[in-house]
């Protein structure tokens, strides 16, 4: 088998050193190449011969049997549908053109007889897309609760356990990290929760439905009061089905101690959900670009096997954000009003534990809020 392998920063990099380091070892049985890296490096010392910035010399090469995407870039999608046309497997790690044109390219794919395969899209180097799919055909899944990212979470913690400002623990955590990528206002982790969503539920999404609401207003009265309480705040990817109502959202949320979601430190990634044959099941591991390469590698023994995957999501859910949301909240009000007043179990110098609010409640006065976190008891 001759694979291309679009882009050589990064993920694509890492590829090729596990396919070239280890590759009689991955597959014995299998003659695998590289044919081609498409980049646009213009030093290709360490790529001789195979080097390409030329993506139709490619896509018209039929002894190429597979396309490894790893660009994330606004080309991804064309290349990908054209290599899906040219009857070319194709492993993506893109969670945006999954997130966006799964149904179109899986459709192409199936009428093509190839496959489109895309574990490197969530979770790193977790197992979470395959499980997915093995368990959604016998199991009503019903909740995801994730972190998706860990460079803020590990920013989170910073902020908890020094009792840093916002500002400060940013700083330290640049020092800490050469790779640090924020998505402050979850735009990157609602690709990721959408691909799960459309796994679990069996149904296509809007991303634009997901709601999100932003981590940065953060404030270290706030981490001050989440250490009383006795929580920890994460920045959390999640959905809930009940009843034919999804809800789906990127947010502030407070755990408890125990929770094993408050133990994700050290940039750890965290994703568990509820099926009614499963009851839990629980991923813990690094979420950074690098280590997709370990899930495309495993995707590479997919291509190479018998495996089909011809998952077609057959629902079609109207997300609802947070509206139907029922749960308490930590708020730190930018005025204490009538309805912040009505709603306070414990004020805690005007940063205020609500009772029990709908989500429709906190998006009608979202404009009054300097800050919220969703708490999970």
């Amino acid at each position: 088998m001759n694979l291309a392998i679009l882009g050589f920063e990064g993920l694509g990099r890492k590829v090729y050193e596990i396919l070239i380091a280890k590759k009689s070892l991955l597959f014995r049985n299998y003659d695998v190449n590289i044919k081609y890296i498409y980049t646009d490096n213009q030093d290709n010392s360490l790529l001789p011969g195979i080097a390409t910035n030329d993506y139709n010399k490619i896509i018209n090469d039929d002894n190429v049997d597979l396309i490894i995407d790893t660009l994330e870039n606004e080309k991804a999608f064309e290349y990908i549908k054209t290599a899906l046309y040219s009857r070319k497997h194709v492993i993506t790690a893109s969670s945006d053109v999954i997130s966006n044109h799964y149904v179109e390219l899986e459709a192409i794919a199936i009428d093509m007889q190839v496959k489109l395969l895309f574990s490197a899209t969530v979770g790193g180097n977790m197992p979470i897309i395959s499980s997915l799919l093995d368990v959604t055909p016998y199991n009503e899944i019903t909740k995801i609760e994730a972190i998706l990212d860990d460079d803020i979470n590990n920013l989170l913690s910073f902020m908890s356990r020094d009792n840093m400002s916002f500002s400060s623990a940013l700083e330290s955590a640049k020092y800490s990290s050469n790779e640090l990528e924020l998505d402050l206002d979850g735009k990157k982790s609602s690709k990721e929760l959408a691909i799960l969503i459309m796994l679990a539920y069996n149904t296509t999404i809007n991303i634009d439905e997901i709601y999100r609401y932003s981590i940065s207003n953060i404030s270290e009265d706030v981490i001050l009061v989440t250490n009383l309480l006795g929580y920890k705040i994460k920045y959390m990817a999640s959905s809930y089905l009940m009843q034919s109502r999804l809800n789906a959202m990127i947010e502030p949320v407070l755990v408890k101690s125990t929770d094993l979601l408050s133990n994700t430190e050290n940039k750890s990634g965290f994703i568990r959900y509820y099926g009614t044959y499963t009851d839990y099941q629980i991923f813990s591991g690094k979420n950074k670009g690098y280590l997709n390469a370990n899930s495309i590698i495993s995707d590479i023994t997919k291509v190479l096997s018998d495996y089909r995957q011809k998952f077609m999501p057959r629902n079609s859910y109207i997300c609802n954000g947070i509206r139907h949301i029922k749960s308490r909240y930590l708020i730190k009000p930018k005025i204490m009003n009538d309805f912040f007043k009505s709603i306070t179990e414990k004020n805690l110098d005007n940063i205020i534990v609500t009772s029990i609010v709908s989500g429709d409640d906190i998006l009608n006065h979202i404009q009054e809020i300097q800050f919220y976190a969703r708490i999970i008891d």
